[in-house]
């Protein structure tokens, strides 16, 4: 038989089994109406890797309501099928199923899905969707049998969690009303295998009751919000390639005291999305020539080096070397150097500036990028708000502060002449929205006009501004080269302020930590531990972070604002007497075996390096001195009790040491080496 009509004749074969099989319902009570509930699947629809954690996205391959005179589900299928098999295919941008509340009147709504699962395996399962809002059901049946191989569909995690691995099984969703009471209904096929068992209680446990949970939202997003601009498939296939090539080597060699599965992964994910837009670019020109970049504000730099090592020819500036550099190679062009917008920071010779959380010099961007040349595009990844000499602070009603920069870096680039585009990364960070400037709105012989406007609004936005107008004897203000773009723009420091209360006076520190520690101990939810030997030790209680902060005033809560992080970073740098944990403040509990969690930067900590190398607080400052004993406590009991700190003597660090010698070593080794891969060593 022809996989067409075999594929029609199991699709409406599915369909009509659902109307006969009610064993297999399950339904949960919903709040909602049957407006929020066609929005509810709509979400499931455009969205559903925000409820089955496997998947990456998923791509609209058709979509049909145009059939609705149609009175026979069957009928409508088998058009929808036959114009399906004729239709081309849309790649790249998203094409989304609109809200299905706004079809309620409609008979029929025909989509075909591809879901796209994570991993290297690039594994995907097309499915059909029929909706008939006739009888409020919605059935999702997999191209399984139309000669379609079946998959695996449950993954364990090393938890022994179960995630949805692959829709194998066909099931329907629908929504029923009586007598003002609502649910939402979940009927599959009685399946024989484990797999297919396991997939349908994932199916009745957690995406039941995330539909039910949406369809009670009042404003429900049902459009896809990240990776809007980027084909999801190819996003997938080239994260993972990355992810193997750099990744995991540098998660091992990171030597920054930032989290390495932070900021590695989130850099590849940044050099993922940058290559695609720019293989997408060099397709609408017909051009075979890399693209060149400028990141500004490069940080570590591993985002340049990614770039640099897939064939971009690029540059990373910041105004202080990190020590990573070393570990990337010659070929990785790094230079330590503060940017001013002026003319003299320009840069007509490359393609694309990158901006990725680059601070003050965020809103510059976009501006350095229209007045370097006019082929030249942006990518900005917005964190810290700074307008162009000063904080930003200019909040817009109903709008987070966050929601109220967005909108000011995406206005700067459309003055400056872009249009401008949003999307949301996958990183793992809370500012994920990023702008992108590529094409312009204005023609080349404009661009003196469109100086004029530049240098008008950051004028207007600037606080100490003295540019003056573009006149005969003042040309653009990109051209002149005497002066900076805006008066008090300030860049960072070359030297590291550190921000983490270390720097507050000692009698402060001791003030506050003698005054926190009194009053939990004294509080009425004091708790004692009966200790060997008869000995009682006080534990203290418990108390709210908004509690302890009313215990001092605003002065010295200012002054610890000041050092980032406030009284909650001077309590946790005091880890071994304070426990912070879910808002709330106790004392360490040493009566307990491991008191730390294993979060803990003391549970992490090497600690036969650090055995007896500090003080007790407990022992020097509890009325009923430390619950340990001396031979027991990690902490010294007194001056004979202290010892002096191991050198270093952890695997990582060793390795670090030997690997940076032999970076070194090798590159002067091979000066004739052209392509030299630091990570081959």
């Amino acid at each position: 038989m022809d996989k067409a009509v075999l594929a029609e004749t199991y699709i409406i074969g599915c369909f009509a089994s659902f109307q006969t099989e009610k064993d297999g319902i399950v339904q949960l009570p919903s709040v909602g109406t049957f407006e929020s509930f066609c929005d509810a699947l709509t979400v499931w629809i455009n969205k559903p890797h925000v409820a089955n954690r496997r998947l990456i996205g998923s791509k609209i391959l058709y979509q049909n309501n145009t059939c609705t005179t149609e009175s026979r589900v069957d009928s409508f299928i088998k058009k929808c099928l036959s114009s399906a098999e004729n239709a081309e295919v849309i790649h790249g941008f998203v094409e989304e199923v609109p809200p299905l509340s706004s079809f309620v009147d409609a008979n029929f709504y025909f989509i075909i899905r591809e879901n796209f699962y994570k991993g290297s395996r690039q594994t995907s399962l097309k499915e059909t969707i029929v909706i008939d809002f006739r009888k409020k059901l919605a059935a999702f049946i997999p191209f399984i049998g139309a000669g379609h191989e079946r998959e695996e569909n449950i993954d364990t995690n090393d938890k022994g969690s179960k995630h949805a691995k692959s829709t194998v099984v066909p099931y329907q969703i629908g929504f029923t009303e009586v007598s003002g009471n609502s649910w939402i209904t979940l009927n599959t096929p009685e399946r024989e295998s484990e797999t297919e068992k396991s997939y349908i209680e994932w199916l009745q446990t957690t995406l039941l009751r995330k539909l039910v949970n949406w369809s009670s939202e009042k404003k429900l997003r049902t459009s896809v919000t990240s990776l809007r601009l980027v084909p999801v498939d190819r996003y997938n296939e080239l994260y993972n390639t990355l992810k193997d090539k750099y990744g995991r080597k540098f998660v091992e060699i990171w030597p920054e005291k930032t989290d390495p599965q932070k900021f590695v992964y989130e850099d590849v994910a940044i050099a993922t999305y940058l290559l695609i837009i720019w293989e997408m670019q060099r397709k609408e020109q017909k051009s075979e020539t890399l693209q060149s970049f400028v990141d500004l504000g490069c940080g570590n730099g591993l985002l340049v080096h990614i770039l640099q090592s897939e064939g971009h020819p690029g540059l990373g500036l910041d105004v202080r070397k990190r020590s990573i550099w070393d570990l990337y190679g010659k070929e990785t062009k790094l230079k330590e150097e503060s940017i001013r917008p002026s003319a003299e920071s320009m840069f007509p010779d490359f393609d694309w500036l990158i901006g990725n959380h680059s601070d003050e010099l965020t809103p510059w961007i976009p501006v350095i990028a229209a007045r370097s040349s006019y082929k030249c595009s942006y990518f900005v990844l917005p964190c810290c708000h700074f307008d162009f000499n000063h904080k930003f602070s200019q909040k817009e009603a109903n709008e987070s502060n966050y929601r109220s920069y967005l909108n000011f870096v995406q206005k700067v680039g459309e003055v400056c002449g872009f249009s401008v585009q949003e999307d949301t990364l996958r990183i793992p960070s809370t500012k994920r929205v990023c702008f992108i400037g590529k094409t312009r709105n204005y023609q080349p012989e404009e661009m003196d006009l469109i100086d004029d406007r530049i240098a008008n609004y950051i004028r207007l936005r600037s606080t100490l501004s003295s540019v003056p107008e573009n006149t005969e004897d003042n040309p653009p203000k990109r051209l002149r080269t005497d002066e900076v773009w805006a008066e008090g723009f300030t860049p960072r420091s070359s030297v590291e302020k550190a921000r983490n209360c270390r720097s507050v006076d000692v009698g402060t520190v001791n003030h506050i930590v003698r005054t926190v520690f009194d009053t939990l101990l004294n509080s009425e939810d004091c708790e004692t531990r009966h200790l060997e030997g008869g000995r009682v030790w006080r534990k203290g209680g418990k108390k709210s972070l908004g509690d302890i902060v009313k215990l001092f005033d605003q002065d010295v809560l200012k002054q610890l604002k000041s050092e980032c992080g406030g009284l909650q970073t001077l309590l946790r740098n005091h880890n071994s007497v304070f426990n912070v944990s879910g808002g709330a403040v106790q004392l360490r509990d040493l009566t307990l075996d491991e008191p730390y969690s294993k979060h803990s930067k003391l549970a992490k900590r090497d600690k036969s390096r650090h055995f007896k190398t500090l003080q007790c607080w407990f022992h020097h400052h509890h009325p009923d001195g430390c619950p340990r004993t001396a031979a027991t406590c990690h902490f010294a009991h007194g001056e004979m009790d202290t010892r002096k700190e191991n050198p270093i003597n952890d695997t990582k660090s060793f390795y670090l040491l030997i690997f940076s010698r032999v970076i070194k070593s090798t590159a002067m080794s091979q000066t004739t080496c052209k392509m030299h891969d630091p990570l081959s060593v």
